[in-house]
């Protein structure tokens, strides 16, 4: 057992140390506010102002704030819509933090960098002859499609540049009376050149060989997949007991896995917000709402299902107390009082249905969906939006989706009493052979 234990923790100290997935995670979590605002814009001009799919089909006088529209889908387009050159500039900053170089201009660099492979202009052709070339840059590219490319740019282009930074032949140095941020900038310059250079080369490489842009290769070879395989019930179980399992020892699970579960996540429900705006069903069953709402409710491991059960059963007055106390955080699902209270961290009885409790109620939800009993669930909305009302505001005002939350509450809350039972009589035992 203390085996494993370091084996876990080495494994643990590595994801959060390490600087990729750490600076991917805290760019996720930075852009967690425009992603709401995204979807709010979504949420008005597709559920409530729609005289076609949304309130406005059952109360016409809605219709009357429709002038309002375009002010929302431009804010969705500013935020969602763009949200890979946000995730860049976002990684880029958080790298060059890590490499104690400027944020603000290793941020704005891999924005650059991005541009740079980024296809701008299309042909029009008939018959084999050109008609036309439009210029422009593809909204598909700002968006979901991008995010994955976006961040890989950002991690190559600033680890180029500060590696390029660090030969003083490549900066130009002026004298010293020259104020220090214009000195800094011109000793950026070179560097950043060859760099920019050397990116945008191979995104021409990549175009020359292949006949498609770096973006269409990285989507189809490496995000395409990764969704396909964290969207899937088996995928998202899998990330899921990882972060349980180190949640148990008293790592924070969710940091863990945040690095490389966050973007699948999130890429998933932004997708699930373009088929809305389009005018289509959301397909995404796994995302950060659903995820949620089945997974974390009143925190990780349906911390919730635990207070419950143990209001219900426990007799030992210091059980109850904490039960109570434990109450109102999950209610906006902050589980830390049962975690490290009860405790669940390194204790046998509790970890079982803490591991076992979720990945049903994951698993539950997922079957409910598929059988369109609880809708597919596309508002992006913060993680301490209280249970059933996450749901509900989740699917777009649809009150299956609370009532499966319920059900699914109850669910680990009837899988946790058992154990609570044998965890309150191996408490007095304890006692009795003290």
């Amino acid at each position: 057992m203390d085996k494993f234990q370091d084996i876990l923790m080495k494994v643990g100290v590595f994801a959060a140390e390490n600087r990729y997935l750490s600076s991917i995670k805290n760019a996720f979590q930075t852009f967690v506010p425009f992603t709401i605002i995204g979807a709010i814009g979504v949420l008005w001009s597709n559920v409530i102002c729609n005289d076609t799919t949304g309130l406005g089909a059952l109360v016409p006088a809605v219709m009357n704030l429709s002038f309002l529209n375009p002010a929302f889908n431009a804010l969705n387009f500013a935020t969602i819509g763009c949200i890979s050159v946000a995730i860049t500039f976002l990684v880029g900053g958080e790298i060059g933090t890590s490499r104690k170089s400027s944020p603000m201009f290793c941020g704005l660099l891999a924005v650059v960098s991005l541009l740079t492979v980024t296809q701008t202009s299309l042909d029009i052709k008939a018959g084999g002859e050109l008609i036309q070339t439009v210029s422009g840059i593809f909204t598909s590219s700002l968006g979901s499609q991008g995010l994955f490319t976006g961040m890989i740019v950002a991690i190559v282009a600033v680890e180029l540049f500060c590696g390029l930074f660090k030969l003083d032949k490549l900066k130009i140095k002026l004298p010293d009376q020259v104020p220090p941020q214009i000195a800094k900038s011109f000793e950026y310059l070179v560097p950043a050149f060859i760099e920019i250079l050397i990116i945008s080369l191979v995104g021409l490489g990549v175009n020359a060989v292949s006949g498609v842009y770096i973006n269409d290769v990285i989507f189809n070879v490496i995000q395409k997949p990764l969704l396909y395989i964290g969207g899937s019930l088996p995928g998202v179980l899998t990330f899921m007991f990882i972060s349980l399992v180190f949640w148990s020892i008293g790592l924070h699970g969710d940091n863990m896995i945040g690095g490389v579960f966050n973007p699948i996540l999130t890429t998933l429900a932004v997708e699930n917000l373009d088929a809305i705006k389009a005018g289509l069903e959301p397909s995404n069953i796994v995302n950060n709402t659903f995820h949620r709402a089945f997974f974390a409710t009143g925190g990780t491991g349906c911390m919730l299902g635990l207070t419950i059960a143990m209001l219900i059963v426990c007799k030992r007055p210091e059980n109850k107390s904490i039960a109570r106390i434990a109450l109102v955080p999950e209610l906006f699902n902050i589980g830390e009082v049962s975690m490290f209270g009860v405790p669940i961290v390194m204790n046998p009885t509790l970890i079982i249905p803490f591991i076992l409790a979720p990945l049903v109620t994951v698993i539950f939800g997922y079957v409910l969906t598929m059988l369109h009993i609880c809708p597919i669930m596309y508002v992006d909305l913060p993680w301490t939006m209280p249970p059933l009302l996450i749901a509900f505001l989740g699917s777009g005002g649809n009150f299956m989706a609370p009532i499966c939350q319920l059900a699914g509450i109850i669910l680990s809350a009837l899988i946790y009493l058992p154990f609570v039972k044998l965890y309150e009589k191996q408490q007095a035992q304890i006692e009795q052979t003290a």
